[in-house]
This record gives structure tokens, C-alpha cells and sequence, in this order.
């Protein structure tokens, strides 16, 4: 098992409910919590896929591999939708790969779709959705931001601003992400598209989920398929 500290038994105990709410196996699993103000989660022995995509020539996935690796925290975001919750941090530094899978941990501000707007600013600049910047209503739409410009990223090596944007953030707002073919040539446009609109400066612009997530098995040109023969995913959700 790994430890977690906390400042407070309460902080502790907040993360281990929502982690406890979740049993999916693409998120860390929660094993306990004690006073002393500490959780106990499963041991997942690997790199994060920040560090992971960096060791590799380029210093990113392909695209077939990057593909996957959406589609597995796709379907752990669609698990939290599913209970209620937001996730509200994803990023390449917050997944484990462990024995070759991508798994989601730090819920540390996650927080119940029924919460609304966040007191303060709280996520990763980088990954953050207008919105969460903006302290304005957060839906499962900002989610899908977030794994938007973690798929540009693994697919890229870079993040989907141009340097005037990473610079201010008040610029990343309003801007429109670059284009992954500018970087990229080899990505399909009809993918370039589908990640730049889960990039969309409006929530309402963006893909559901479940369209997301069999739009992006439909481009996997290499190895096996993910799914069996006959299998919708949407049908599945019904």
C-alpha cells in the first residue's frame, strides 16, 4: 500500500469517501484512512504518464497508443460521472502506468456535480477549462476539457497553446487551441477536430463522453481493438 499524508483527519478522510465511492480499474483503489490524518491506497509501482510519455523517442505516445490511453480515462471519468462527481485535475502528471495501464489518482479536488462553482481557483492552469478558470459553473463538460489537452499533449509531446498563451492565462481562455497537425502531420484531421472540440471555450461545445469515447476507438489503426466485435459502447450505457 502507499500512504498518503494529509494536514487533518478531515482532509484525509474527505479524498478517502470520494475515492471510496469508485471501484474501477482504471482509479486507485482506497484501502483506509486513520486520525493521525493519513489514507492508505493501493501500491501502483510505475511511472507517471507525464514522466513515462518524456523517456519515449519524441517524447510522446503514438497515436494508436495515445488513443488508448484516452479511451481508459475516458471510461474512469465516465465511472465518476456516473457516481456523481467531478474530477476536476486531470493530467498526464495524475496517472499512474502501472504493468502497462493508465490509471487516474489524486481526487483531491474532486468535488459532487452538485457543488456547482468552486470557492476559489483550485486544478492545473495548464489543464483547467475556462470555467474552472473563471470560477464559473462546473459540469462534466470541464472534465472533458482537461482529458482534451491531455490527449493533445500524449499525442504531441506539447501542450495546445501557442507560447503567448502558456504565458498568459487570460489568453488560454478565449484562445483557440493549435492545431495537432501543425505539430503532428500524420494525425488524422477528423481526430484533429474531434480534440479540439473537447477544447471548446464554450461547455456546451463539446462531445459527451460516450460520443468521445467511441469516436476515439474508431480511429485506432494498430493492434487489437479494445473492444470485442459488436460491442456499443453507448448501447451499453442504455
Amino acid at each position: 500500500m502507499a500512504c498518503k499524508l494529509y494536514p487533518s483527519f478531515a482532509h484525509a478522510r474527505r479524498e478517502a469517501a470520494t475515492l471510496s465511492t469508485f471501484q474501477h480499474p482504471n482509479i486507485v483503489r482506497c484501502m483506509g484512512v486513520g486520525r493521525a490524518g493519513y489514507m492508505l491506497m493501493e501500491f501502483l509501482e510505475g511511472p507517471t504518464l507525464d514522466d513515462y510519455m518524456r523517456s519515449l523517442p519524441g517524447g510522446h505516445l503514438t497515436v494508436s497508443d495515445a488513443i488508448r490511453t484516452g479511451i481508459y480515462l475516458g471510461s474512469a471519468l465516465r465511472h465518476i460521472h456516473l457516481n456523481g462527481y467531478l474530477h476536476l485535475d486531470v493530467k498526464p502528471a495524475n496517472v499512474i502506468v502501472f504493468r502497462g495501464r493508465p490509471i487516474l489518482f489524486d481526487l483531491d479536488i474532486a468535488q459532487r456535480q452538485s457543488s456547482g462553482a468552486q470557492p476559489v481557483v483550485n486544478g492545473t492552469s495548464d489543464y483547467m477549462a475556462p470555467e474552472q478558470h473563471c470560477l464559473g459553473k462546473l459540469t462534466r463538460a470541464s472534465d472533458v476539457f482537461s482529458l482534451g489537452v491531455t490527449l493533445f499533449e500524449v499525442m504531441t509531446g506539447s501542450l495546445p497553446y501557442s507560447p503567448e498563451g502558456r504565458r498568459r492565462t487570460s489568453s488560454r481562455i478565449i484562445q483557440k487551441p493549435v492545431a495537432m497537425r501543425t505539430i503532428l502531420p500524420e494525425v488524422p484531421a477528423a481526430l484533429d477536430q474531434l480534440v479540439s472540440r473537447c477544447m471548446e471555450t464554450r461547455p456546451s461545445d463539446r462531445p459527451k463522453l460516450t460520443d468521445l469515447l467511441t469516436q476515439l476507438h474508431g480511429f485506432i489503426s494498430e493492434g487489437p481493438r479494445m473492444w470485442p466485435p459488436g460491442f456499443d459502447p453507448v448501447l451499453a450505457k442504455q
